[in-house]
């Protein structure tokens, strides 16, 4: 069953469909680059995640680490950002995580599972996986666990803000028979 589960999470994209809408994604997580609020150098406040997040559990953990990926790379380029790898991995370990996360549970919709696949995803991707890039790229001169931190206290509320909205999205039967035809 879980095998199942995985193989196809790696033909997501042998469907047309769920290519545009992982293409859209990545284009949600760019426009929320534009629309972040930029605390010094080392911390952001946004929803540029949540479209990677969706994506993980929606289309799987590949497709989530593709538009991670994808996201990080667009976003950099149409922001001005340079493009720094760990980083852009960071962004693509949030939607791997979540889709793994998500894979777990019977129903990868539940609130459960939407709730462990976002917290986990950001625990890995944003806060550890990203805090190394920013410490190497920035460096870290109060220490990478002031930094780690700092980026704790800010996420709080971010994901505390996703979650709210992905049970909204998610508790909507037209939106999850939408996404069903999506995923077949």
């Amino acid at each position: 069953m879980q095998n199942d589960r995985i193989g196809r999470s790696l033909r997501v994209f042998s469907n047309i469909y769920a290519m545009v809408f992982a293409a859209v994604l990545v284009a949600i997580s760019v426009t929320g680059k534009f629309f972040s609020i930029n605390i010094g150098l080392s911390l952001r406040i946004g929803y540029e995640n949540l479209p990677i997040v969706l994506g993980g559990i929606i289309l799987g953990p590949f497709a989530g680490l593709i538009v991670g990926l994808c996201a990080d790379v667009c976003g950099c380029i149409a922001i001005g950002y340079s493009i720094n790898p760990i980083i852009m991995l960071g962004a693509g370990s949030i939607g791997m995580t979540a889709g793994v996360i998500s894979l777990l549970f019977k129903n990868r919709f539940s609130p459960i599972s939407v709730i462990l696949s976002d917290i986990t995803g950001h625990i890995i991707g944003s806060l550890v996986v990203k805090t190394i890039g920013i410490a190497i790229y920035y460096g870290a001169e109060k220490g990478i666990w002031v930094l780690f931190l700092e980026r704790l206290i800010t996420y709080i509320p971010v994901i505390i803000f996703e979650i709210i909205i992905m049970l909204l999205l998610f508790s909507s039967g037209h939106l999850r028979k939408e996404l069903n035809k999506l995923l077949k």
